[in-house]
């Protein structure tokens, strides 16, 4: 274990677990702001509205993956400050269609893998460190640098 050096793939799953916090931590401000917002609001309306704060966080974390992997480079916030990428199996970007289905495969997935833990264990095990929704889909990560 000591003349251990990380491959390239190291590189890269190290650096998407690092996007994933920053896109977490980002949500978690939003979700903060948003809630904040509607404890105002529902305080104004008596708390009719205060029963959508247990809505906040699913529908911001898929409203934010949505719209940021969706966008034109199709990369978060995270992504973008780490400097990965991630491409088709036609080494391409993805397209507008296949990034609304490799969102909604990666919602899909990612609650089971976690369940099961295949989605921790997973990229841990293979060669190239790619998780269930990069095999199914057969995308890549790459860094940018």
């Amino acid at each position: 274990m000591k003349n251990y050096k990380p491959t390239y793939f190291d590189k890269i799953v190290l650096r998407r677990i690092l996007a994933s916090i920053i896109d977490l931590f980002v949500c978690f401000i939003i979700v903060t702001v948003i809630w904040i917002l509607l404890s105002i609001l529902g305080f104004i309306t008596f708390g009719v509205i205060e029963k959508a704060i247990p809505f906040i966080f699913p529908v911001i974390l898929s409203t934010y993956y949505s719209f940021s992997v969706g966008g034109k480079k199709g990369l978060t916030l995270g992504m973008i400050l780490f400097g990965i990428n991630f491409l088709n199996k036609n080494n391409q970007n993805l397209g507008v269609k296949e990034l609304f289905i490799y969102n909604l495969l990666f919602f899909l997935v990612i609650p089971v893998g976690i369940l099961l833990l295949v989605a921790i264990i997973l990229p841990m095990i293979s060669k190239e460190r790619k998780c269930l929704q990069d095999y199914i889909f057969k995308t890549k990560f790459i860094l940018k640098d």
